[in-house]
């Protein structure tokens, strides 16, 4: 089934709206952009329809806590971006697309979602859907950087993915995604053939690069990177997140990771209204985002290590890019794979970052071997 309307659930909103631009921008698909907010969503639709010729954007209203309103938005859509904040909701919008026949495609980062998709797997499957979750930048780029080094060696030994963000929060669905997700927190590696807890012992430093510099990076639990030690013959493995500022990662954090541990959601909006706070008062301006891979192996019989960087200034740009570079190899079928899948495990990772270049990322590849730089 051909891919001609597209749904973007919360489009209106930080990621939404950027993931709405580059759909009209880099493919040929008309864009429904959806929300709980009928008059916002009419009012990207028209501004994009102003900026890309054809009339191609249309609106309508969907609240994700609301079963009919969905079923009524995603009739007619061949596929749902879902880019709102709706993790409590994931199973019954999920739903609402698996009976309205539409392929899907989410960015959450709260991992406990893919629990509840992992949970409708047979019905997705059943219903023939392309499903595909842990998509943007993180989730996402940590599992496709890993994949991209692989062809530098014979010998894939170790890589680990690390992320940092400079960016100011704003009140709203993202800040209390975040938190949330700092509630659930938890953090594991791999070594010695299995998946194990991490501790304060795999805290590191890493050098992002300007403008976002040394970084203290912290270990944590990704359900994209779960499948690469098989995928990769990989025997050392695990993905990192950087601190946001002193205030955010000395205070909220911690506050989170505890109320969290109490009960799912305790004092979830005090600490949102805390993070937007923080981010705003203590974060240096000027927005950035980087994903560095550092990965070790041989070629050849010699030692190879690989370093490869992605980045963007601007963090919701850099969340929409990947998501529509995965949607390009859907529509071309590279990626269409029914059933449910991770990004980055779906996608051919050359080409995904290939295309996040076109769309104005930027990316530094690093080789060194033991015969000199390059090799």
């Amino acid at each position: 089934m051909a891919i001609d309307n597209i749904l973007v659930l919360g489009g209106y909103g930080g990621a939404g709206s950027a993931i709405s631009r580059l759909i009209l921008k880099m493919t040929p698909a008309d864009l429904i952009v959806a929300g709980r907010r009928e008059d916002r969503a009419r009012g990207l639709a028209e501004a994009l329809n102003r900026e890309f010729s054809g009339d191609r954007a249309t609106y309508t209203q969907a609240d994700a806590s609301d079963p009919p309103s969905l079923r009524e938005a995603f009739r007619g859509a061949d596929l749902v971006i879902d880019a709102a904040t709706t993790v409590p909701f994931v199973e019954m919008t999920a739903r609402a697309a698996i009976a309205a026949g539409s392929d899907w495609i989410d960015i959450h980062y709260p991992q406990a979602g893919v629990a509840v998709l992992e949970g409708l797997r047979p019905e997705i499957e059943g219903a023939g859907l392309v499903f595909v979750t842990q998509a943007g930048f993180l989730p996402g780029l940590p599992s496709v950087l890993a994949q991209a080094a692989e062809g530098r060696f014979t010998r894939y030994r170790k890589a680990a993915a690390y992320v940092a963000m400079r960016t100011d929060f704003e009140a709203g669905g993202a800040a209390l995604e975040f938190v949330e997700a700092l509630g659930e927190y938890s953090a594991e590696v791999f070594r010695d053939g299995r998946w194990r807890g991490a501790g304060a012992r795999e805290v590191r430093k890493v050098d992002f690069g300007p403008p976002l510099g040394v970084k203290t990076c912290y270990p944590t639990t990704l359900a994209e990177m779960r499948g690469l030690p098989e995928m990769l013959g990989v025997e050392e493995l695990g993905a990192y997140v950087a601190g946001i500022n002193w205030f955010v990662d000395g205070v909220v954090t911690p506050l989170a990771y505890l109320l969290g541990r109490v009960k799912s959601g305790l004092g979830r909006d005090r600490l949102a209204g805390l993070l937007v706070w923080g981010s705003k008062r203590f974060t240096p301006p000027g927005e950035a985002v980087a994903v560095v891979l550092e990965a070790e192996g041989e070629r050849g019989g010699e030692e190879v290590l690989v370093r490869l960087r992605a980045g963007h200034d601007d963090v919701y740009s850099f969340t929409a890019m990947p998501v529509v570079a995965l949607l390009l190899q859907i529509l071309d079928g590279k990626a269409r794979t029914p059933g449910l899948s991770m990004m980055g495990h779906l996608v051919d990772p050359v080409r995904l970052l290939e295309d996040l270049v076109r769309m104005g990322a930027e990316l530094v590849e690093e080789v060194q071997s033991s015969s000199g730089p390059g090799g």
